[in-house]
This record gives C-alpha cells, structure tokens and sequence, in this order.
C-alpha cells in the first residue's frame, strides 16, 4: 500500500475542515430546519385511558412520519414536527390542566380530545388563546359551529350516518324496525337527530330510544326492554368496542340475531376479538378497517412504522393521531404562516384536501353552520362469520 505523503496528508485533514465551508447550502439547510411543535390531548389515565392510550401512544409515529415526508416548508424555511402529549386524566379539569400546559408551552395547533365532554370543557380558553384544535373525529354541535372559531373537525360520524344506513336497507332489506341504544352523552345529540331522520327517510320505524351510562357494563335490563319492542336491527349511534361488545354479545345471549350497527364503533378488529364467536356476525360500522390490503399508501407506511416503535398492531385509534395532524399540516403549509386567525381563514377556503383515506373537500356548513368539517371518502367495514369485510363506497 503506498503511503501518503506529508502534504498530501495535510490536504485531506484541510479538506474535512473544509467541506463545510464548501458546502455552504448543506450547512444553511441544516441551521434553517426547525421544530413545530403540535400538541395532542387524550386520556393516558382514568376510566377512558383503556379506549383512548393508544392516541397518545401514536403521537410519536404520526410525528415520525410526517419527518420522513418532510415536514412542512414555510416562506422556504423547513420545519420538523414534533407531537406532544398531554394526559387529561378521563375529565374535564384534566383537560383544562392539558391544555393550559400546552399553552404555557406557546403551542398554539392542538389535536383535541376525543371524548366530547373534556374537548368542551377546554374549548372556552382555547377560542380565547386563538389555539387552533383539529379533533380527529367529530360528533355534534356541541363542539362546533359559528362561535368557535377555531376548531375543526378532520371527520365527523355525521357524515357516515347515511352511508351505514344505504348500506344497511341494500343488504338487510327485511330490516323495518329499530331499536337506539345509545351513551347517554351530550355530544351525539346531533348524530341522534340526523339518525331519526335518515332511519325515517328510508321508512324505518322507530320503536325504542333509551341511553345507557358510560361505563356500563351490564346491557341485559335495557336490551331485555328493547328486545320487547321486537327490533329487526340496533343502531348504537357512537360507540367504543366496550360498549358495542357488550351490547352485541348480551343482546344475541338474549335471542336477538338482527344486525347491531353504528356510524362508528372503534376498531373493528378490536371490536371482532372482544365477541363471542358465534355472535361475529352481521355487525358494521363506517369507519375504516386500517388493516385492509385496500388502505391507502399513506395508513399502510403508518402501519410498518407504529407497529416497528410500539411492537403492537396498528389500530384505528393510533390512526386518529395522523387522521389528525395529517390535514392540520397542509392548512398550516397552504396559508404559510403559523398565525392561527390565517390558517383558519385558509382552511376554510380549500377547495380540496388530503385526508388520510384519499381525496377529501371541506363541508360543514349545511349542518353546523361552519365550513370546519373534512369530507373523508366514505367506507364501510363490517363483521361476518368472525372475519372482516371492508370497501370504500363509490359515491
């Protein structure tokens, strides 16, 4: 091997000192990247921690990927995301203490809670701290509407409302009477409305509307009351695979074999693993099934890199974190600037955005009297004979 010579040497060690200064773009690049921070709110501890960890377990992952897809560019400088979680403690001063950390922190885009109540109680200091809130899935108008101007909804179970039930009319034709089973919660007021009237729409009758307390566990008083009115189908309006599990299983325990559905009802894998076998069937929700081989490319990368970091299976819970921030992202890069007053006027005004499940637009305006909704494309995912069966619906 031929030895180097002195100055030959000498030239190699200038060199490295030197690159830098030759590469002065790369260096610049590397200064200008910074970090936007997000703040995310959901339940870590307390009775909703076993429904809502996975949120917050999927803050790093959603942050993750959003960096290997470059983060945002604004006025030509690179930003890095970085998603911070805040415990609410399953209640609303827990959430006001959340959000007030976040604030004190100055960050000002939050993913709000998903549990109505809390992401209510935080709404007052928000909307006065001009904090921009994007809730991954929204419910009613509780929530939303004129005099809050500052969040949106990334989805809304309104919206699959019609969709479960055209599909509901094609595959259960013999379906005429319904029975409401349903949270006894303030936040789906809105979703029970629109229920009824889509449910009488289709000529579907009415025959029992009661509400059970959350964190009910024993369904067997209220679903014997119902079973008496002689229902062909449930509709659970909103549900977490807790509930919907238990009203399936108890209600088939008690002889009913029509199909139990809801605009939402968690991850339908969750939900699948939480029945008795020989009740998996004829159940279906419009909410996505993350584990289909039809998922779009953005949730199958999610999927490699949740389930790399977390070492368990992606759920749809994990997803409501980039179902979130994914859109939150493109406002904020459209109106190029992180003054909140600007993003909101610019959200409102895209004609089209990316969600998570494909092409989507802004809406709202018709129901809650605000342009702050995402059309997502609509989907349903259904259970039979214990296996998943999932599809997107052609509009």
């Amino acid at each position: 091997m031929r030895k180097l010579s002195s100055v030959t040497l000498i030239s190699c060690v200038l060199l490295l000192f030197l690159l830098p200064i030759a590469n002065p773009c790369a260096r610049q690049a590397a200064a200008e990247t910074n970090t936007l921070k997000i703040g995310l709110i959901t339940s870590v501890t307390g009775p909703l921690a076993p429904a809502m960890k996975s949120i917050a377990d999927a803050a790093k992952p959603a942050q993750d990927l959003m960096n290997q897809r470059g983060g945002i560019t604004i006025k030509g400088q690179k930003y890095l995301i970085e998603v911070d979680a805040e415990d609410d403690q399953s209640s609303p001063p827990g959430g006001i203490a959340a959000a007030n950390k976040l604030m004190q922190a100055g960050i000002k885009f939050m993913i709000a809670p998903q549990f109505p109540p809390i992401n209510m109680a935080i709404a007052q200091i928000t909307e006065e701290a001009k904090v921009f809130r994007m809730k991954a899935m929204g419910i009613g108008k509780d929530e939303i509407g004129p005099t809050t101007r500052y969040i949106f909804y990334a989805t809304a179970t309104t919206l699959s409302i019609p969709v479960c039930y055209d599909f509901l009319v094609k595959n259960y034709p013999k379906v005429k009477r319904i029975a409401f089973i349903t949270p006894d919660d303030p936040g789906i007021k809105t979703n029970r409305e629109i229920t009824e009237k889509e449910a009488r729409k289709r000529g579907l009758e009415i025959v029992f509307q009661e509400t059970f307390k959350v964190g009910s566990e024993d369904f067997y008083p209220l679903l014997t009351k119902a079973l008496e009115k002689k229902p062909d189908a449930i509709d659970m309006i909103v549900a977490i695979p807790l509930w919907s599990a238990g009203i399936i299983n108890q209600s088939r325990e008690l002889g009913f074999t029509g199909p139990v559905f809801a605009p939402m009802m968690g991850d339908i894998h969750i939900l699948n693993a939480m029945l008795n076998p020989k009740y998996a069937s004829d159940v279906f929700h419009g909410g996505a099934d993350v584990l289909s081989p039809k998922m779009t490319p953005i949730v199958k990368a999610y999927r490699v890199i949740v389930e790399k970091q977390l070492k368990t299976t992606l759920n749809m819970d994990h997803a409501l974190v980039l179902e979130g921030l994914y859109p939150l992202l493109q406002g904020i890069e459209k109106a190029q600037s992180f003054d909140t007053d600007k993003v909101v006027a610019t959200m409102e005004n895209m004609k089209s955005i990316d969600t998570i499940y494909g092409p989507g637009k802004m809406s709202g305006q018709d129901l809650f009297g605000i342009n702050h909704v995402i059309y997502r494309p609509p989907m349903i995912s259904r259970i039979m004979n214990g296996n998943i069966e999932f599809e997107f619906v052609k509009e």
